[in-house]
């Protein structure tokens, strides 16, 4: 199975969005790729994001697959902050 991060898939969410407004400024090629319920009942949202590079051999050359050390960010992002789409 190949990865591959060129689609923003959980930018275009309401918690995507939440989370990429208190992540500020990214660079072109940050993509979120984890995001899940904290706690059912407390209603926040983990989202992980970093940024990635396209992979120079390998099953997914040129692909937008290799995540690039140290760009790895997490924000916590509530129900609320995910209504104010």
């Amino acid at each position: 199975m190949s990865t591959d991060m060129t689609a923003c898939v959980f930018e275009e969410t309401s918690f995507g969005k939440a989370a990429l407004a208190k992540m500020r400024e990214v660079p072109e090629n940050f993509r979120i790729y984890c995001a899940g319920v904290d706690s059912f009942d407390s209603g926040i949202f983990k989202v992980a994001g970093a940024e990635f590079r396209v992979a120079k051999a390998g099953p997914n050359k040129g692909k937008l697959s290799i995540m690039v050390p140290g760009t790895k960010r997490i924000v916590y992002v509530t129900r609320e902050e995910c209504s104010n789409d």
